[in-house]
């Protein structure tokens, strides 16, 4: 465990004992990563309000959360608005253990590209012919992590923010356990998967790894989507997020071509997320950005069985609300959310934000 204090916000970073059902390290005993931030006056209170933040498909919670650039940690707003913020690193992500990941032969053939022929001389077969982790995997660590949470923290519920593939992870954990889950917030929620079944072959056949690099990162996935004036505020928070996406993975920094390095992440047997969706009773806001493959994703909104839900599809907003201008209207809303079970005066509806963060009804 280590601490640190910057500003007035408290910085601990742990490892979490868990013992895997991840296929390939059943049974271990390993070390899941869980950073918490919080105020020194929220730390001393005898229950404070608890946020569990979990990540999206690619990015670490170190990064899609607590970027140390300017105001863009989402962490730091939770924590000045009176929570005690933690965020969790899956098993496959940094710093939490990435079995099977050093080996580039493990990277599926659908990236070897991006290793030949600096790193792989050609195709390799995977040295470990199956993915890696699995929706039921990630179930079971996020159960373990908050049942830590909750003896660190004498709670007996918490609250959770998901980004992407996040909302997947922490909705499956509020259908399988409602009692531990107070309020959730989505952003960015993932489409629904291609089946809600596990697979008929478990682990499923295939490669432990995917990769993405730096530029299709960049650009295809988030400035391709940038377009509106005044989206992105700042550019230089495209350089910074992959400067700490590097920070973090060293070995990745080293495979990238040209210098650039290259985002690793564990390749993962999804279901159950539309019928987990259906079962989910905390009360939920859920946030879509305008430019983010809004079609797909609004099929969460539409799925969830939450008697008590929000819904704001956010102007000039991509995948990556939390990087740009929309951020604040998120930071907010979050906030609110958390706190109330309400955004401005609403528990409930479908609207839209426009640029300047000014909601009006509609249909999603």
């Amino acid at each position: 465990m280590s601490a640190s204090a910057a500003g007035d916000i408290f910085t601990t970073d742990r490892f979490v004992t868990h013992i895997s059902t991840v296929p390939a390290t059943k049974g271990q005993t390993v070390g899941l990563f869980l950073r918490e931030r919080a105020l020194a006056a929220t730390l001393a209170k005898p229950s404070p309000r608890v946020v569990l933040m979990v990540h999206g498909g690619f990015a670490p919670s170190v990064v899609a959360y607590d970027l140390k650039y300017k105001d863009y940690s989402f962490m730091a707003a939770l924590a000045r608005a009176g929570y005690d913020v933690f965020a969790l690193s899956h098993t496959g992500y940094a710093p939490s253990p990435r079995p099977l990941m050093d080996d580039p032969c493990n990277v599926d053939r659908e990236f070897q590209h991006e290793l030949t022929p600096h790193v792989l001389p050609g195709p390799a077969a995977p040295r470990y012919p199956y993915k890696l982790i699995s929706s039921r995997s990630e179930w079971d660590e996020l159960e373990t992590v908050v049942d830590y949470i909750c003896a660190l923290r004498k709670v007996e519920r918490i609250s959770f923010v998901g980004w992407s593939t996040g909302t997947p992870r922490a909705g499956g954990y509020a259908a399988l356990h409602p009692q531990r889950v107070d309020k959730l917030v989505m952003f960015g929620p993932a489409p629904y998967f291609e089946s809600d079944a596990p697979p008929a072959q478990y682990p499923a056949p295939g490669a432990p790894m995917i990769l993405q690099s730096r530029d299709f990162l960049l650009h295809n996935r988030w400035q391709d989507h940038v377009r509106c004036d005044g989206q992105l505020e700042d550019p230089a928070v495209c350089d910074a997020l992959w400067r700490e996406l590097m920070e973090v993975d060293t070995l990745g920094a080293q495979w990238g071509r040209d210098g650039k390095g290259i985002m690793r992440a564990p390749n993962r047997m999804n279901f159950g997320w539309k019928s987990n969706l259906a079962k989910i009773k905390a009360p939920t806001l859920m946030l879509i950005g305008e430019f983010d493959n809004y079609a797909k994703r609004v099929e969460a909104w539409r799925g969830l069985g939450a008697g008590q839900r929000l819904f704001i599809k956010v102007a000039c907003a991509s995948h990556f609300m939390q990087f740009e201008r929309g951020r604040h209207l998120l930071y907010r809303a979050a906030a609110a959310w958390l706190a109330e079970g309400a955004f401005e005066g609403y528990s409930t509806g479908e609207f839209f934000a426009d640029a300047s963060g000014k909601l009006s009804a509609q249909k999603a």
